[in-house]
């Protein structure tokens, strides 16, 4: 079965008809226009066309009836029954200007031609009434050439003209068409413009929003169907979010009850470490055990923490702190850690206070974060180049090193939440990460209102947290 297009549901067609309809109109609205407009545009004349053409005539059929004569005789009775009807004077001469036939309202034997050829001339230029208008064409009679002459007087026709410049009428014609075009099709842009709009916040995420279907063509189909994508797209993003919601639940709960019992052997672990009876041979696996455990800590520590930040459930105790200050303490913590990894730690903190309203156990986690990240990835023995400046807006801190080098792809992956680095790329001597360290980072710089970004030049990587100095409650 053939599916017949359904025309009137077409948006083609609807552009078609629209177009007729107003070209129509406008046709219609210039010649309305021209109408109503002629009076102004009236000016006199004077013309001569009606005696010009009355001799044009009897020239053109004198030339066809004069071949049709045998007979010599019967061509001045015929010249003379012509130039009666016309008032006209006609000739028929030689070469020479000898009349050879001629209508009895001629009494000349011989004619000027030349002459009347120069006065033809300004007769065309000036023409005035009275003046005499001829017209002369070469024949041929009875094997004779001849030329034949009808001549008249210009009487003179009074009358009216209509001026209208072709530019002026297709500039009207123009606006009439563009006005009607934009007046019948002011529905469709306006469905367009809805649907722009609409499509425009479906993109930056307003996916309850619904466009008002206007029509039963190619554009309303159109706009029922990015309304069904919205509405799956919404109802897939409500999913995603309750799986969402539903993981970080489980993985609070789990974090939770893990970090009880761990605490746990984390304390027995220490105390029986630290007892005399503690037996020699036994003592470095308890060590071992207990490190086990420290790291698994921090492991369940990290995946709590950023569940919380990820889901925005972490209060935010802002205070004005000593970013300086801070930063110095962190530095003269990290220095031993540092130099047991053969790293030498750089400097360059200003020696004023530089204040700033921030959660300062969270920022210092996050500057923790960047610390050991260089320390895991520099090249031993390396240099880390930590860094603070500050103006009256912003507080930028930096954390530079050199290492082995990343592909394009990984560089983009840094900050994403369990990504690990390759092993060749690690520090063995230092503990496992959970790959959360940097998207910590980030979710902290974030909540407070603040940019963290990755600077590479080929093997020497600088991270920088930008801050804002003053809260923005204050």
């Amino acid at each position: 079965m053939i599916n017949r297009p359904n025309w009137s549901g077409s948006l083609r067609l609807k552009l078609v008809l629209t177009f007729a309809a107003t070209l129509l109109l406008s046709i219609a609205s210039n010649l309305t226009f021209d109408f109503v407009t002629r009076e102004w545009r009236k000016e006199p004349f004077t013309g001569y066309q009606t005696s010009k053409q009355i001799v044009s005539e009897k020239l053109s059929l004198l030339e066809q009836e004069l071949p049709q004569l045998q007979d010599p005789s019967k061509v001045n009775p015929l010249l003379t029954r012509e130039s009666e009807s016309g008032r006209l004077r006609i000739v028929l001469s030689d070469l020479q200007g000898n009349a050879v036939y001629r209508s009895d309202s001629v009494q000349d034997t011989r004619i000027d031609l030349y002459e009347i050829i120069y006065e033809q001339k300004d007769v065309v230029n000036n023409p005035a009434p009275g003046k005499e208008y001829t017209e002369m064409t070469p024949v041929l009679y009875r094997d004779q050439k001849l030329v034949l002459m009808v001549s008249g007087k210009l009487e003179a026709e009074q009358g009216y003209i209509y001026k209208n410049p072709p530019l002026y009428s297709v500039l009207i014609f123009f606006v009439f068409f563009l006005v009607v075009f934009y007046l019948l099709t002011y529905s469709k842009m306006r469905e367009i413009q809805e649907m722009s709009k609409g499509v425009s916040l479906i993109a930056q995420g307003n996916l309850s929003i619904r466009l008002p279907v206007r029509s039963k063509d190619e554009l309303g189909v159109l706009t029922s169907s990015i309304n069904e994508m919205a509405g799956q797209l919404e109802e897939q993003m409500a999913k995603e979010r309750l799986a969402e919601k539903t993981k970080s639940e489980l993985i609070t709960n789990i974090s939770h009850d893990l970090r009880t019992p761990l605490t746990s052997i984390i304390g027995y672990l220490t105390v029986l470490m630290e007892h005399k009876e503690a037996s020699g041979a036994l003592k470095p696996y308890m060590q071992s055990a207990l490190n086990k455990s420290n790291q698994l800590k921090k492991l369940i520590d990290d995946l709590f923490e950023y569940t919380r930040l990820a889901s925005n459930q972490a209060a935010m105790e802002k205070q004005v702190i000593d970013l300086a200050g801070m930063l110095n303490q962190m530095i003269m913590e990290f220095i031993p850690l540092a130099e047991r990894s053969d790293i030498v730690v750089q400097s360059t903190v200003p020696d004023h206070r530089v204040e700033a309203s921030i959660d300062a156990g969270k920022i210092a986690r996050a500057v923790d974060n960047l610390l050991t990240n260089a320390l895991k990835f520099s090249v031993k023995p390396g240099i880390i180049d930590i860094s603070l400046h500050a103006d009256p807006e912003w507080a930028t801190l930096s954390v530079a090193n050199t290492g082995l080098d990343i592909t394009k792809e990984q560089e983009e992956q840094l900050f994403d939440r369990f990504y690990k680095a390759e092993e060749s790329r690690r520090d063995h001597t230092m503990p496992h990460g959970s790959g959360l360290g940097l998207s910590i980072a980030r979710s902290i710089v974030q909540l407070h209102g603040g940019e963290i970004w990755l600077e590479r030049n080929e093997r020497h990587y600088e991270f920088r947290i930008r801050l804002p100095r003053k809260s923005e409650m204050s």
